[in-house]
């Protein structure tokens, strides 16, 4: 900067200094803040950009701030969603359809380990980051799962668990415990000298309903005997005549379809003897008519042993189906009783139920939704999970059901239910053929959103410093060239300022 002629005007040198004087103090104030301005419109005809600039950083901040929040939460949740696919795996193995060993307190061992696996469960689903409890959908700001206890025995005055276990099994079980079906007096004919000439009985389903065995099947080799068979429309039967005697080792065996769809049967075979009472035979009498009697007895027998494991074992699964898949707003579904024992319908037991999952529940095809999370202007990702989505309830259901199951009276009838029910659970958490598991599904969706996350994290990242580049490039200064023109501009004045005193004999204080 040229430095001007001291003229001996008082008043232009006045103005002089004062200029000089201003000038500094601007420079100072650019040296000290790094700014060329402190307002917009100190940075010319490039304040429209400086602001439009500005405001796309201010608004990347906020996205930013947004994704430091979504990462945690999400890097929360593939710790917790690996933890609950390790748990499945364990709750798998712990429910070992061959360790029927029972403790003093009347459960088994395996029941044990599945019971600190469940707490562990529910713990992991109840995790929460900063106020905001990752399994419960929109629904952040409590517990979404109960605690076992309450899942098991009921809050509230409202049933448990165990109390829906119980009315399922009754109603499955039927009055006479034979799995709702009816068995019907031996009918004898005699000949003319009072000795037996046909000998019968039949078995009828009590009712068109899903409670209980549903006949598929009645097949038998036995000579002498007139077999009808099930017609497959419901209330259906079969009976059974005897009109001589069968030979040993002969059979006749009954399949039957367990509720609440008849997937999966079961089979009861009975061979015909001559001696001993071994299990699954019947004995072969002084005539057909005891022969007949022994048959009757050797069915009614089988079929209450397979009530009370195979079709117990069902009547748990469909129970827990019942009262845990609650996805979208499912009611839970109680017997229409009492009585249960005769029951031929489900009902909604919304109002006398404990709800296990109390988080978001509306109906929805994709939880994520329930949690979204806006990193752009155009960029929304969901990562919201809940609780009782099929995957996580499956490892709460599985393992609550088998820790539920009574085999405290440590008899044969009590293994063969034991070891029905942990297949079905284990079945309940082991994905069919090729198919992953609900968590991983789950773990994979959560994944995606988290790539876009970082992806989109970068790009803030990149964008914001080229956006602070530019702005630095307008607002900036040249702090060396900034400190040689306030040195100059300091030179000047002093200059200025002893030629004034002397052209004018003036002191400091003219000027102040």
């Amino acid at each position: 900067m040229a430095i001007g002629s001291i003229t001996s005007s008082r008043g232009y040198l006045t103005q002089q200094l004062t200029t000089l004087s201003r000038t500094l103090t601007e420079k100072t104030g650019q040296l000290a803040t790094g700014k060329v301005a402190t307002t917009y419109g100190g940075v010319g005809n490039q304040r429209g950009l400086d602001l439009e600039l500005t405001q796309k950083v201010k608004r990347i901040e906020a996205y930013q701030e947004t994704i430091t929040m979504s990462r945690l939460h999400i890097k929360t949740l593939n710790i917790n969603l690996d933890r609950l696919e390790k748990l499945r795996i364990q709750a798998k193995d712990a429910m070992d359809i061959n360790n029927f060993e029972l403790q003093a307190d009347g459960q088994t061992s395996t029941q044990a380990t599945a019971e600190i696996l469940l707490t562990e469960a529910i713990s992991l689903l109840n995790s929460e980051v900063g106020g905001h409890y990752l399994f419960g959908g929109s629904d952040s700001s409590t517990n979404p799962v109960r605690q076992m206890k309450e899942i098991l025995d009921g809050v509230d005055g409202k049933a448990g668990l165990k109390q829906v276990l119980s009315e399922f099994w009754q109603a499955n079980r039927g009055a006479s415990e034979l799995g709702r079906l009816d068995m019907s007096a031996l009918t004898t004919t005699l000949d003319g000298f009072g000795a037996p000439l046909t000998s019968s009985f039949t078995v009828t389903e009590d009712g068109a309903h899903n409670f209980g065995f549903d006949i598929k099947a009645v097949t038998s080799d036995l000579s002498n005997l007139t077999l009808t068979a099930p017609t497959g429309v419901d209330p259906d039967s079969f009976g059974v005549e005897f009109t001589g005697q069968p030979l040993p080792g002969q059979k006749i065996t009954l399949e039957l379809a367990l509720p609440p769809a008849g997937e999966r049967t079961t089979k009861i075979e009975l061979t015909s003897a001559v001696s001993g009472n071994t299990k699954n035979t019947f004995l072969i009498g002084a005539d057909l008519a005891e022969t007949a009697a022994n048959l009757r007895t050797a069915v009614t027998d089988a079929l209450k042993e397979e009530a009370s494991t195979t079709l117990r074992a069902a009547s748990d699964e469909w129970a827990a189906s019942s009262f845990f898949d609650s996805f979208g707003g499912n009611p839970p579904m109680r017997v229409n009783g009492p009585p249960f024992d005769t029951a031929t319908s489900l009902m909604d037991g919304s109002a006398t139920t404990t709800s296990w999952y109390i988080g978001e529940n509306t109906p929805t095809s994709d939880p994520r939704q329930d949690k979204i999370a806006a990193v752009d202007d155009n960029l929304r990702l969901g990562y919201g999970v809940r609780a009782n989505e099929q995957g996580l309830t499956d490892v709460i259901k599985s393992l609550s059901t088998f820790i539920a199951g009574d085999f405290s009276g440590n008899t044969s009838t009590d293994e063969k239910y034991y070891t029905a029910l942990a297949d079905r659970m284990k079945a309940t958490i082991q994905p069919q053929g090729t198919a992953r598991s609900g968590i991983v599904d789950i773990t994979t969706e959560v994944a995606i959103a988290f790539r876009s996350i970082e992806y989109t994290a970068e790009r803030h990242t990149v964008l914001k410093s080229g956006y602070q580049g530019t702005i630095a490039d307008i607002e900036g200064v040249d702090k060396e060239t900034l400190a040689v023109e306030i040195l100059q501009l300091q030179t000047m004045l002093e200059a200025s300022y002893r030629a004034s005193a002397i052209a004018m004999k003036m002191s400091l204080a003219d000027y102040l």
